[in-house]
């Protein structure tokens, strides 16, 4: 029998421990504990910043995409056709690379709102926050989804 609660909180634990890693990392550059603040502004000259936006623009939206439409083709290719008793483990597993997809773009977005003082940074960070408010599964969720390949 599977235990939808304790998936549930594991995946939930998994996704507090990840905000709480980036608010103490916001905290510590606010602070200026952690000396990025303009670290690379001088590095780089105009048309290598926009070279970055474009690609931070572009690995945000693909990690978005492949968090939230990638992992429901996952479920159904992986996930579903695995044997009921490894379906727990393999939902966990993937879900847990979901939210480090997202944790990725949100880092990323942090960093770069820090070292090269551009707001466009927090905007991805914002974004993958935002898409991460809907990889939150109840134990219902959970459930309904591992059951959808019965």
């Amino acid at each position: 029998m599977t235990d939808y609660k304790k998936i549930s909180r594991n995946i939930r634990l998994m996704y507090a421990a990840m905000i709480a890693f980036l608010v103490t990392f916001v905290v510590l550059c606010e602070l200026g504990v952690a000396p990025l603040e303009g670290m690379m502004v001088g590095a780089f000259d105009g048309a290598l910043i926009y070279y970055v936006q474009v690609f931070m623009f572009f690995f945000t939206g693909a990690c978005v995409l492949a968090a939230l439409k990638g992992f429901n083709w996952i479920l159904k290719n992986r996930v579903h056709t695995a044997e009921k008793a490894e379906r727990a483990g393999l939902y966990t597993e993937y879900y847990f690379c979901r939210l480090t997809l997202l944790a990725a773009v949100m880092l990323m977005g942090v960093l770069f709102y820090y070292a090269m003082l551009e707001n466009w940074g927090m905007y991805y960070a914002l974004i993958a926050l935002a898409a991460s408010f809907f990889c939150l599964p109840s134990p219902e969720g959970v459930e309904i989804e591992l059951q959808m390949g019965d």
